[in-house]
């Protein structure tokens, strides 16, 4: 090894010195540094960052004039016989009777319409955020005269939601959606992707549905993502979820698919079973 040598010198005469030899790396004066640069990083990395898992309560707004939202309902339109879609689909056309109906059968109060939510409409990377299971219900309007309920064949694949706040006799169920408080900006909008399922519980049959009634779409057009394009999606359907001064609210996204109509304060959004032929 290469050094500087000195030479010490008292009253002209050579300096002896007597100095400690050892091998072994001194930490004097060193404590302070390690603790910032070492210590106290790692502490740091070892601490799972703090998440707040508040949720807050979203309320629907029009997407056109920023009212709130009266009702929503999700119409399910199922393939006929011939392979088009009827618009006036009922439960008698999924094989359901009165007895299913008068006795509250299983197969009628288990079967449910499932909306699952997920962060992006690209299949590959999408992540499922949350999920809301809507089941049958008589609504108010649907009961006969004398109290009774309908038939089937009476009765249509559209499920309305309401705030109960408003009407209890409205399903509030699905009306509202919860949410990380923390993951709402007020100044960027978090989207969410919904994609819905009715799962029929007399035939144990699963049906998927798209948000195009156009049959003949080949499968890269159906699963292709469109978010921040001027192209229609044929799959998902967008929630825009938004908090402003006056707090949380969220929106149908008119723009991005075909399948939502905003009408009267209300949202109709139609669902539309995939062709698998």
């Amino acid at each position: 090894m290469s050094v500087n040598k000195y030479k010490l010198l008292k009253n002209g005469k050579d300096l002896n010195l007597n100095l400690p030899i050892s091998q072994d790396f001194s930490l004097a004066g060193q404590e302070d540094i390690i603790k910032r640069d070492f210590v106290n990083v790692e502490v740091d990395k070892s601490i799972n960052e703090i998440i707040d898992y508040e949720k807050v309560k979203l309320l629907p707004k029009n997407i056109d004039n920023n009212g709130l939202i009266n009702k929503i309902i999700y119409k399910l339109n199922f393939l006929d016989e011939n392979g088009n879609y009827n618009t006036t689909n009922s439960w008698y056309d999924l094989g359901f009777n009165y007895k299913d109906f008068k006795f509250r059968k299983n197969v009628f109060i288990k079967s449910h319409l499932r909306l699952d939510f997920f962060d992006s409409d690209i299949l590959s990377r999408q992540r499922l955020l949350s999920f809301v299971t809507l089941y049958p219900k008589f609504y108010i309007e649907e009961l006969k005269p004398n109290g009774s309920i309908p038939q089937p064949n009476e009765k249509l694949l559209n499920f309305t939601l309401g705030n109960t706040v408003l009407d209890k006799k409205l399903e509030g169920e699905g009306f509202s959606l919860y949410y990380f408080k923390d993951e709402i900006i007020p100044t960027v909008n978090k989207n969410m992707f919904m994609v819905a399922t009715f799962n029929n519980a007399k035939t144990g049959k699963s049906t998927k549905f798209m948000s195009s009634n156009n049959l003949n779409l080949p499968v890269d057009e159906l699963i292709k993502t469109t978010d921040n394009t001027n192209f229609k999606n044929n799959l998902h359907t967008k929630y825009l979820l938004i908090r402003d001064v006056s707090g949380f609210y969220y929106k149908i996204d008119t723009n991005y698919s075909n399948n939502v109509i905003n009408l009267n304060n209300d949202y109709v959004i139609n669902l539309y079973e995939i062709n698998s032929i």
